[in-house]
């Protein structure tokens, strides 16, 4: 029985391989030889031909054909698959065999058009313009290098083009344009007139999208009344929502609550560790060469790290790669030239390099500020040439140097020094790759001289990093982006030496080393036409070691032992979030969630805004990494000309780094003994309202803010008001284009006073008179106010500036109601023990004049 079994399976296989072979050995319908000739005929019209005459089955839906086409060529006895390759070339129809019946289908077949946006004037690349398709109601971005990928339909599809500054383009691309790379020009917009947009309120509302999302339009904003008319982006940034100085006449940023420490400034990608010139009259960045500016408050990128608070991303320009120029101007303040032009080959590459320094002394008693002289100058260039289509080299580079005088003849030397050399690389029509590596120095040097000796003494701080790293972008298709990509620094910090040193009384800080390595992931998905999400994570890790003796802190605080274990790890996961929904066609709303760890601490006593020394030191056996996690929220409408926007924010943040009472930063090799930390809390709501009525444009900005700390040690273990808490705040900013030619700009702000800690009274301590104080920060300066305004006249003709020439003065009054805002305080005994408060201000009105030229 069971053979019998067998046997019948057997004949069963070999019966269903022999139906197979028969069935496999039949011709297949696109085997048929056919003549037909398909002059003047649609597609239609050839398939019923070939249906009727060979007898072959077809099923199709006429709907999917194009019968615009009409066809013109003959076949003899050809195979029907060559016929039906012919008829169907460049279109999205497929067809395959089921039962020997032709089935036609449409095919979801696509095509990939590469290239750069770009300056049509200079060739620069520009970063992060909006590629929309409207048809299919998706878009695409061009990456930091300009670079953008579109997966599209095998059609030709509409691309709408448009950045902030630039008139929108729209651009056609077809299959046939899928090989190579395809450059889209835009033209600079006439800053003199509005821009006009047809058809296209996707188009504008992008434009005012990327403003409210942080992007800086720094041709119109370089028309504000600066301090001596010197225009300065760090200026600008403290004119936006969330965005404070301490004091007046101070380049730093103090962001949602945070500290100055707390941002990570990037120029060219290199970090600026101080970026004030002049002890904050004016940035480290020339105005003359600046091409984007980002800053990013929440919704943080995986791609950036290593601050807790915001990122300010800022881009030099590549230079003129069609034409060599010569720029410059004068301020006030300051006098500045450069050159910019071709390298080698007209279109493949350029170069540019600038000059600026102080033309005044700007500390004497006119001002009201120190009796200093100060000077200052700083020297950028940047070179870049294209290999081909696929490769392109960067080379930039920056050096700054300040240099003030006391009249004790004591001498501050302090500067920046950056520099980047990076490779990009087209791997495919859908991958893009850049190399960086990056070196960044920021060194403060005090020479003091002693008068009674010959004897001069220098005190050093300094911090120095080498980075090397790697970023991709995978563009999977419209509304589909993935970035990801590593990287690796090195700190070597110098917290503060002396030199000579007297070993018998003196001891330096040690010096520290430390190694922080990251890995990052973004996917950007805009789902459908109303819903986007980013989700990220970026991976890091922390490796810290120190040189020479090292020691251990108990709780309290105090010095246990040194020579013990120099190194330290630290690891951190740091998860980002976000998404935004549209709504109601206008109506726009955002949720996002950030965790970032910091390892890098600023040592520095802030009760002077004007202070450049600058102590950073690691996170290591006695201090924790801080970290914060970040919620905040946007809802938005855009309307004609402008947007009405509320913003919320929460933040926790942990291992928050506070110094001591009388803390001691000099000549203190126990450094560490003079901090503590713990955690602090941020909440705040922010309104913002832009619109602009033909030649009027308006900004009203008011954010309410709260930032506390409480820490134990401090303030007796009370949580107290953060240095930087400034609750309300009011910014209005006006223009008025009187024609094409003349401007008036106009900005107000209004903010609570900052807090302090005033003394209670004095008290003498072995010998020494030192001060009582109140709880911290119980106190605050009054309210500061100050009004600018400033008159802008472009006096290039219009065909000069469609080449590229620029011809502008700028004029007006800084602090026009001439408002003394107090800088600081100082505290002197009376005779009863009671203290004198004496109040150090700014300036009152100040006159503003720069002049700008380019030819």
């Amino acid at each position: 029985m069971k053979d019998r079994i067998q046997y019948r399976l057997l004949f069963l296989c070999w019966l269903v391989i022999v139906m197979c072979s028969k069935s496999m050995g039949q011709n297949s319908p696109t085997d048929s030889q056919i003549s037909i000739d398909t002059h003047n005929k649609q597609i239609i019209q050839i398939l019923v031909e070939i249906h009727k005459t060979y007898d072959i089955s077809m099923s199709y839906d006429e709907q999917i054909f194009n019968k615009n086409i009409i066809y013109s060529r003959s076949f003899n006895k050809s195979s029907l698959e060559e016929v039906l390759n012919y008829l169907l070339k460049d279109s999205n129809i497929g067809f395959t065999i089921i039962n020997r019946a032709l089935i036609f289908y449409k095919e979801d077949k696509t095509f990939t058009i590469k290239g750069r946006v770009v300056d049509s004037l200079s060739g620069e690349n520009l970063i992060g313009a909006t590629l929309l398709i409207a048809e299919k109601s998706k878009s695409s971005f061009s990456n930091k290098y300009g670079f953008y990928s579109l997966t599209l339909p095998l059609e030709t599809n509409v691309c709408v083009v448009s950045y902030v500054g630039y008139k929108t383009k729209i651009v056609r691309f077809s299959p046939d344009m899928e090989f190579g790379t395809f450059l889209i020009k835009l033209s600079p917009l006439d800053m003199n007139l509005s821009e006009i947009v047809i058809n296209g309120d996707s188009i504008g509302r992008s434009k005012q999208l990327q403003v409210l999302n942080g992007k800086i339009d720094w041709n119109r904003a370089r028309r504000s009344s600066f301090y001596k008319g010197e225009a300065d982006i760090i200026k600008v940034l403290q004119m936006q929502n969330g965005v404070n100085g301490l004091t007046e006449g101070g380049s730093n940023l103090f962001v949602r609550g945070s500290g100055k420490d707390q941002n990570l400034i990037l120029l060219d990608e290199a970090v600026v560790y101080n970026p004030s010139h002049l002890f904050g009259l004016t940035s480290v960045f020339n105005p003359d060469i600046l091409k984007h500016t980002q800053i990013y408050k929440d919704a943080i990128p995986s791609n950036f790290g290593g601050r807790i608070s915001s990122i300010m991303e800022m881009s030099t320009r590549d230079g003129d790669v069609n034409t060599i120029h010569v720029f410059g101007g004068a301020s006030l303040l300051v006098a500045r030239i450069g050159a910019e032009g071709p390298l080698i080959k007209k279109g493949k590459g350029s170069f540019l390099v600038t000059a600026r320094s102080s033309i005044s002394n700007v500390f004497n008693k006119e001002y009201r500020l120190f009796n200093v002289k100060g000077n200052y100058s700083d020297y950028n260039a940047k070179l870049n040439y294209a290999i081909g289509d696929r490769h392109r080299v960067y080379v930039s580079g920056y050096v700054g140097k300040d240099k003030v005088v006391a009249p004790n003849k004591n001498t501050n030397h302090w500067g920046n020094w950056a520099s980047t050399l990076r490779w990009n690389y087209v791997h495919s029509p859908r991958l893009f790759m850049n190399l960086s590596a990056i070196f960044s120095n920021y060194s403060n040097r005090l020479d003091i001289s002693k008068p009674e000796s010959s004897e001069n003494r220098t005190w050093l701080t300094q911090i120095r990093d080498f980075s090397l790293k790697t970023d991709f972008t995978y563009f999977g298709g419209l509304d589909r982006m993935l970035d990801f990509g590593v990287q690796g620094t090195l700190h070597r910090f110098k917290p503060g030496e002396i030199s000579p040193v007297d070993l018998a009384k003196e001891e330096n800080i040690f010096r520290a080393q430390a190694y922080e390595y990251a890995g990052y992931a973004s996917f950007n998905w805009k789902i459908d036409s109303s819903f986007r999400v980013v989700l990220g994570t970026r991976l890091n890790a922390f490796y810290s070691t120190s040189f020479g003796q090292y020691y251990l802190l108990n709780n309290q605080y105090k010095v246990l032992a040194g020579d013990l274990d120099k190194k330290k790890t630290y690891y951190g996961i740091e998860p980002r979030f976000s998404f935004q929904y549209k709504f109601a066609d206008a109506y726009y709303a955002r949720i996002s969630y950030n965790r970032i760890y910091q390892y890098l601490q600023l040592l520095q006593n802030d009760e002077l805004a004007f202070s450049s020394l600058e102590a950073w030191i690691p996170a290591g056996q006695n201090i924790k990494p801080q970290y914060t996690d970040a919620v905040s929220f946007r809802i938005n409408r855009m309307i004609n000309g402008g947007y009405i926007a509320i913003d919320g924010y929460w933040k926790k943040m942990k291992n928050q780094v506070e110094l001591i009472d009388h803390a001691q930063l000099i000549l203190n090799p126990f450094i560490e003994t003079q901090i503590k930390q713990g955690n602090g809390r941020v909440y705040g709501l922010e309104f913002s309202f832009n619109k602009r009525v033909g030649p009027f444009e308006g900004t009203v900005l008011y954010s309410y803010s709260r930032s506390f700390r409480k820490i134990v040690g401090i303030n007796k273990g009370n949580e107290y008001v953060a240095n930087y808490d400034i609750p309300h705040v009011a910014k209005v900013s006006l223009s008025y284009d009187i024609n094409k030619t003349i401007h008036l700009n106009t900005f107000y702000v209004l903010q609570s006073g900052r807090p302090l800690t005033y003394p209670m009274g004095f008290t003498e301590y072995e010998g020494i008179v030192m001060p009582i104080y109140s709880d911290r920060n119980s106190h605050r300066m009054p309210i500061f106010s100050r009004f600018d305004m400033s008159c802008s006249f472009d006096l290039e003709t219009k065909k000069q500036r469609e080449k590229g020439r620029l011809n502008t003065l700028n004029i007006g009054l800084y602090n026009v109601f001439d408002r003394h805002n107090p800088l600081y305080y100082s505290f002197l005994e009376s005779g009863d023990g009671t203290p004198i408060v004496k109040q150090t201000s700014f300036s009152g009105i100040v006159p503003s004049v720069n002049y700008a030229i380019r030819f």
